[in-house]
């Protein structure tokens, strides 16, 4: 499948500049690796787990709060009002056959 974006030229320069950073290639690499960390997040939200950013060093932490975040959690939230009890400690699966463990 093809797909088609439109970005601003600024856009695409700080696209070019992150993708020097992290050493990918093509547009395409950049993808899929955003949308592998996107789908683990999701998951891990979905799980009751928050995505931060942790210092070590002075022992604080930094959260992520995203919109799409809250969305995944009350979209869990909903599957598993209405999933019987034992599909719901099954976990969740993802297209590469990782599974996320709820607990």
């Amino acid at each position: 499948m093809r797909m088609n974006i439109e970005l601003p030229e600024s856009q695409v320069d700080d696209l070019k500049v992150l993708m020097g950073k992290i050493g990918v290639e093509t547009y395409k690499d950049l993808f899929n690796n955003a949308l592998t960390l996107l789908e683990w997040t999701v998951a891990e939200v979905a799980a009751g787990r928050s995505i931060a950013a942790v210092d070590e060093i002075s022992n604080r932490y930094r959260e992520l709060a995203m919109p799409i975040f809250e969305n995944a959690r009350k979209a869990a939230l909903r599957e598993k009002a209405n999933q019987r009890p034992e599909t719901a400690e099954a976990g969740y699966n993802n297209k590469a056959g990782a599974v996320y463990n709820n607990n």
